[in-house]
């Protein structure tokens, strides 16, 4: 399976594609079993708080497109919160409401984007913030299988706010892909039945030693014309993203780490996405506004991140009463590799490997993990 990441604006709107481990397409462009989100775009116009007065941001680097309609069609809008930079009307008024898209974001975000009236109300859902136990807070979303004899795919999106939080900036966003187990053929695109699975394995125990990698899917070929996954591999490999721009502390999101990430054996994390610079207004301004490097290292080592990926990092030209004694304190990918390394025991910590990739991503660059 892979995992595709654009960034559109060199600040926090991405473009995810999801694929299966073997992608046949079925129309140009289109892939069975593959599944696309597009997180909070703001790729045209500006971003207003209250009046430009109080807070009035442009983005210095140009977006990669000017229009959703320039990208395809995505599966899924995911809109982490109800601020204009995140929920950009202007944006999102790009996407036809005729589409079949699914936008879906916080209760505020969602109840913001009803208001303006231009998708259809059941376009638009929003999601629960996260309770240990309570299966409806996890958003499900189902991939049929290629076929009869294939088992589905799942996508979930889990809603991880920070408590006590007043200025609803701090959340995390947890995404899991699993792909549905078919068989394609590789000569023909034809697919294969196989014999039926064993009964699927109990969840693995809630705990530290639990945390290790997904077994990935173990390739065969019967023919040099024909691959396909093991018949007795009962679980999908399941790729994992925490989206976090603003950033929370790790106890925030345990709870999901231990009970969902654990059971959907979807861990190590394959990819962070938070914040490198810490931002910080005063108090009675909001306070931190980005948590940046210190609260990603935590979070990278706790969920021995494979790839960190800064977001909404782009030092925007933000005027106004709210953005006169902001304090940014950068970090470049160097610092942050070094900060990483620091609890790495080795004989010599300037040689020693940093486990996670970290990554800056440009306007309109792509980046594949597989």
């Amino acid at each position: 399976m892979s995992l595709s990441i654009k960034n559109l604006n060199a600040d926090s709107s991405f473009l995810l594609t999801f694929a299966p481990p073997i992608a046949f397409p079925s129309s140009p462009g289109a892939f069975p079993g593959s599944f696309t989100i597009l997180i909070d775009p703001w790729i045209r116009g500006s971003s207003k708080i209250l009046s430009p007065k109080f807070n009035h941001s442009f983005h210095t680097i140009p977006p990669c497109i000017t229009s959703l309609a320039q990208i395809p069609q995505p599966d899924l809008v995911l809109i982490s919160q109800d601020k204009p930079d995140h929920c950009h009307e202007e944006t999102l008024r790009t996407l036809s409401p005729q589409s079949d898209t699914l936008v879906l974001g916080t209760p505020a975000a969602a109840k913001k984007i009803r208001s303006w009236k231009h998708f259809a109300p059941e376009a638009v859902d929003s999601l629960k913030a996260y309770k240990e136990n309570d299966d409806s807070t996890i958003f499900r979303i189902t991939i049929p299988p290629f076929s009869p004899s294939g088992s589905p795919g799942v996508v979930t999106i889990a809603l991880l706010p920070a408590k006590r939080d007043v200025t609803g900036l701090h959340n995390a966003i947890g995404i899991t892909y699993r792909a549905p187990s078919s068989v394609l053929s590789a000569r023909t695109g034809s697919y294969i039945n196989l014999p039926p699975t064993p009964p699927e394995s109990p969840p693995p125990p809630r705990s530290a030693q639990s945390a290790r990698p997904a077994t990935p899917t173990r390739l065969v070929s019967a023919s040099p014309r024909t691959i396909y996954p093991s018949p007795y591999n009962n679980r999908e490999k399941t790729i994992s993203v925490l989206y976090s721009p603003h950033g929370v502390s790790y106890n925030i999101i345990k709870p999901y780490v231990c009970a969902h990430l654990l059971e959907e054996a979807a861990l190590p994390l394959t990819c962070l996405m938070h914040s490198f610079d810490r931002v910080e207004n005063p108090w009675y301004l909001g306070g931190l506004v980005a948590a940046g490097a210190p609260a990603g290292i935590e979070l990278a080592r706790s969920l021995y991140a494979k790839y960190w990926i800064s977001a909404h990092d782009e030092d925007k030209d933000n005027r106004g009463m709210a953005t006169k004694k902001v304090k940014r304190r950068p970090y470049t990918v160097e610092e942050i590799e070094g900060l990483l390394r620091g609890d790495t025991v080795s004989v010599d910590k300037k040689k020693a490997r940093c486990l996670t990739k970290i990554v800056r991503m440009d306007a309109g660059e792509v980046m594949k993990i597989e």
